[in-house]
């Protein structure tokens, strides 16, 4: 029996001794590399943001810090003659040349993110050497891969397949800084660089989302930042610290929480998740003057008693129940009405129909009928909808809590409050609204111009302004904690930055490969020659 003892106390050993062993094995061949994404509205002030991150990988974590713009791909790879256009500035035709290049450039390959394949093969490059040729077995190159203290800034993300692509290839070592500046600012600085009014219109829409399969969508790749830093000339003096911070997280180089505004804005997320509705989910946080959550809400349809229908609920009347938007319909009826309006009207019947009956069957009723539809105002309708929006689910429930503490409070929504909900929050006191995804059909600060503004240094007026900080897409995991805290001797543990690793790491072994299938496409497309 004690033999067998032993012999049982020896194969443990030797299991934890080779559990160790294969632990080390996999973590010696972990990167400190870093991947940092950059996405921002045109015109917004991302250079100094960028300029800040380098600076402060350079100097704090001893980082290499290499910037990668992916408008240099579009000049490598489109070469064009640049020449003065009539009734352009130069600046415009510049802008357009570039962006009308990215646009080729993409429908060319095949692929919406091919400006990142790009990207991707430079650093695939760089890692290997180069004198280690793609078309060769890579297999001993990559065994002798050693982690580098290494950043790329790829600048800058201009749709969301570019996105998608990083964040599979590189997973959790890559970071999306999502910098935006109020647009009254971006104009000033586009006309300082030579632009006209309308040419700065145009660049903005265009920038914002370019209606084309292969163009510009940076509105839907923005809202999918893992950090959003708003930066303007009244904020400028504290970029340091945020930028610190955000590194401080990804790096777990100290303990961080996150803010009050954080908070509220991740309870905004997370009630969004609780609404059925066919359109959108969109969810909203109210905080008291103190920064305390005193209400949530979101979008739904509600019940006889109060509230709003849930999972579980012995009735349930939501949309889903039907599998129809009733605010759709809605529309329907009156895109119809407007054209039967249209061709029974006498003199119009008269004029363009030659006083012919144009029945809803005829090609011209249909003709109209669509354009009505898609071109006009009708579809930016949304009083028929069933849902009580989210940020009034949260204004009536904080009122039958809370009371009067919603005044000077603030209010957290992860969509841009349409023009029907930002005169309920004025009068409801709540003095700063923010949000992370834009609304375009809202009319909020043109019909209460008087109340609200986008301005941030207003003192008179409800503020409006973007969210700032984590985003609540990666909140659980910035400010989950995975190292120790403390000593054994209840002392906490201070760390070197200049060598301690990212919070999260990738084998060196698995990189390449990923990066190599992310480049397929240009080969395969014969972009690049194999």
């Amino acid at each position: 029996m004690a033999q067998l003892q032993a012999i049982s106390t020896n194969l443990l050993t030797l299991t934890d001794e080779n559990r160790t062993s294969t632990r080390e094995k996999v973590e010696n061949t972990l990167t400190s590399e870093l991947i940092i994404g950059i996405c921002a509205p045109i015109g917004s002030m991302r250079e100094i943001v960028i300029k800040t991150i380098e600076n402060v990988l350079t100097n704090t974590y001893d980082y290499e810090v290499e910037k990668i713009k992916l408008s240099q791909f579009i000049e490598e790879y489109t070469p064009t003659t640049f020449t003065s256009q009539p009734g352009q500035t130069d600046a415009f035709t510049l802008f357009k040349t570039k962006i009308d290049g990215g646009d080729h450039l993409r429908k060319s390959s095949g692929s919406n993110s091919c400006l990142v394949e790009l990207a991707i093969l430079h650093i695939l490059k760089d890692r290997l050497g180069p004198n280690v040729p793609l078309s060769g077995d890579l297999s001993s190159a990559i065994q002798n891969l050693k982690s580098r203290r290494k950043c790329y800034i790829i600048d800058s993300l201009k749709n969301k397949e570019e996105l998608e692509l990083l964040r599979s290839v590189y997973g959790s070592i890559f970071y999306c800084f999502s910098i935006f500046s109020p647009e009254e600012e971006r104009r000033l600085i586009l006309s300082k660089k030579g632009l006209s009014g309308p040419e700065i219109d145009r660049l903005i829409t265009t920038d914002e989302f370019e209606n084309n399969s292969h163009g510009q969508n940076v509105r839907n790749t923005f809202i999918e930042g893992d950090f959003f830093v708003r930066i303007s000339k009244n904020n400028e003096d504290v970029l340091q610290r945020k930028v610190e911070r955000f590194l401080n997280i990804i790096f777990e180089s100290e303990i961080v929480t996150p803010t009050p505004n954080e908070i509220a804005m991740y309870e905004a997320k997370s009630a969004a998740g609780n609404s059925a509705c066919l359109s959108r989910q969109v969810g909203a946080a109210i905080t008291n003057e103190k920064g305390e959550i005193i209400s949530r809400g979101w979008n739904d349809v509600p019940k006889f008693g109060g509230n709003l229908y849930k999972d579980g609920d012995p009735e349930d009347h939501r949309c889903i129940t039907t599998g129809v938007c009733s605010n759709d319909l809605k529309k329907d009826d009156v895109t119809i009405d407007i054209v039967k309006n249209l061709v029974t009207n006498l003199k119009l019947k008269e004029v363009l129909f030659g006083g012919r009956d144009i029945s809803e069957e005829n090609d011209i009723f249909k003709t109209i009928e669509q354009v009505v539809r898609k071109n006009s105002k009708v579809k930016d309708l949304i009083e028929f909808s069933r849902s009580v929006h989210a940020e009034m689910h949260a204004i009536i429930i904080g009122s039958q809590l809370g009371g009067r503490r919603m005044i000077d409070g603030k209010l957290f929504c992860t969509t841009y409050p349409c023009h029907n909900c930002a005169r309920h929050i004025i009068v409801a006191g709540i003095k700063e609204i923010y949000y992370i995804e834009p609304y375009k059909k809202s009319l909020g600060t043109i019909l209460h111009e008087d109340a609200l503004t986008e301005k941030e240094d207003s003192q008179t007026k409800t503020k409006i302004l973007m969210f700032d900080g984590v985003a609540p897409r990666r909140y659980l995991e910035f400010f989950t904690q995975r190292s120790e805290r403390k000593d054994n001797s209840g002392l906490m543990i201070r760390k070197d930055k200049s060598t301690i690793s990212p919070k999260s790491r990738l084998t060196l072994q698995s990189l390449p490969t990923l990066e190599m299938q992310s480049i397929h496409s240009l080969t395969e497309s014969g972009f690049l020659q194999a």
